[in-house]
C-alpha cells in the first residue's frame, strides 16, 4: 500500500473521558482530493490537529506517507502543508514580506515565493499591505503559505469558510488544480457538501467523531435514487395494470411512485396506460438529493458538548 499517503488506525481522541474522534480509520491516496465531511463539532479539526501533530492521539496510530507518524512525524512535517482555520499574517507587511519571513524559516528558495504567489493568483497584489486584503485574498495568501515548501501533501481545513460566492469559486478552481498541475493530494474538510461534491474525488463523513462513509464521490452519488411519480385519474386500477407488466408501483398520495427508468421505458407505460383509457395528468421525477443523504447519514448523530467545544 505504498501509495496511501494517510493510513489510520482505530485514531481516538477524547476530551474529558469524552471520545470526540472515535476510532477513526482513514485511507487516502496519493493524487487523490479526500472531502472530509461533516457537521459543525464533528471532529474534523481535532482529527487534522492529531495528522499534524498538533495534538496527540488517546488511542490508534497514523502512518504518514507509509511510515508511522509516532517515530516519523518531522520527516513527515516537511512533505505537508496545512492551513488550519483562519490564515496567520502580519497586516502592516505586504504579501510578499510575509511569505519571505516564512521562507526564511523553511529555507526555501526565494523564487519560491513568486511561484506560489502565481498559483493563487496574487502577484498582482503582492506588494500590497495584507490589511487591505479581502477575506478571500488573505485565505489565497495563507494557501499560498503552506504550499511555499512545496509539499507533498495539502491539509486545508474549511478554507472556504466565510467567503463570498467569488471566493469560493477561487478557493475550488484552486484545490482542483493542485493533484494535477503540482502533484498534490489534498485533505480539504467542510461541513458543506455542496463543496465538497464540486471539489473532492474522495469523501469521508464524520459525525460525532465517527467515521460512517468512506468511498469515492461517485459511490455516494449512486446513492440518489429517483423516482417517477405519474399523476393519474385511477390510482387503484393503474397500479394492476402496471403489475400485470411486470412493474411494481406505490401510492404515494394521489400519485403513483415507481423507480426510475430510462425514456423509452417510460414512454412504453405512458403508452401502455394510455390504451387502457388512464388519463394522465402529470409526470415528473423525484430525485434524493446529496444533501437528503448526509442528512439521513447524519441525523442520529448530533454532535456532542465536547466534540463541539475541541472541533
Amino acid at each position: 500500500m505504498n501509495h496511501l499517503i494517510i493510513e489510520t488506525n482505530h485514531l481516538t481522541k477524547e476530551f474529558k473521558g469524552m471520545k470526540v474522534v472515535n476510532e477513526v480509520n482513514l485511507l487516502i491516496k496519493k493524487g487523490e482530493i479526500y472531502g472530509f465531511l461533516g457537521p459543525n463539532g464533528a471532529g474534523k479539526t481535532t482529527t487534522i490537529r492529531m495528522l499534524l501533530g498538533l495534538t496527540k492521539p488517546t488511542s490508534g496510530s497514523m502512518k504518514l506517507f507509509n511510515q508511522p507518524a509516532e517515530t516519523h512525524h518531522l520527516q513527515a512535517r516537511r512533505k505537508i502543508g496545512s492551513l488550519v482555520e483562519s490564515p496567520s499574517y502580519y497586516g502592516h507587511l505586504t504579501g510578499r514580506e510575509n511569505l519571505e519571513a516564512l521562507r526564511k524559516i523553511l529555507q526555501v528558495p526565494a523564487s519560491r515565493i513568486d511561484e506560489v504567489l502565481q498559483i493563487v493568483k496574487l502577484t498582482k497584489d503582492a506588494n500590497r499591505a495584507v490589511k487591505d486584503y479581502s477575506l478571500g485574498m488573505k485565505q489565497r495568501l495563507g494557501i499560498a503559505a503552506s504550499m511555499l515548501g512545496n509539499p507533498e501533501l495539502l491539509i486545508l481545513d474549511e478554507p472556504t469558510n466565510g467567503l463570498d460566492p467569488a471566493g469560493i469559486q477561487e478557493i475550488r478552481t484552486l484545490i482542483k488544480e493542485m493533484p494535477v498541475q503540482y502533484g498534490m493530494t489534498v485533505l480539504v474538510s467542510s461541513h458543506l457538501l455542496s463543496e465538497i461534491d464540486q471539489m473532492a474525488t474522495q469523501v469521508g463523513i464524520i459525525t460525532k467523531g465517527k467515521l460512517i462513509f468512506q468511498d469515492s464521490i461517485d459511490t455516494l452519488r449512486n446513492k440518489a435514487t429517483s423516482h417517477l411519480l405519474l399523476t393519474v385519474n385511477e390510482l387503484d386500477r393503474a397500479k394492476r395494470l402496471l403489475l400485470s407488466k411486470g412493474i411494481v408501483s406505490e401510492i404515494q398520495g394521489e400519485q403513483l411512485s415507481i423507480d426510475y427508468m430510462a425514456n423509452k421505458q417510460l414512454a412504453s407505460i405512458v403508452s401502455f396506460l394510455v390504451s387502457e383509457q388512464v388519463d394522465m395528468y402529470r409526470i415528473e421525477e423525484q430525485k434524493t438529493s446529496l444533501e437528503d443523504i448526509f442528512l439521513e447519514l447524519t441525523k442520529e448523530e448530533a454532535p456532542n458538548d465536547a466534540s463541539s467545544a475541541a472541533s
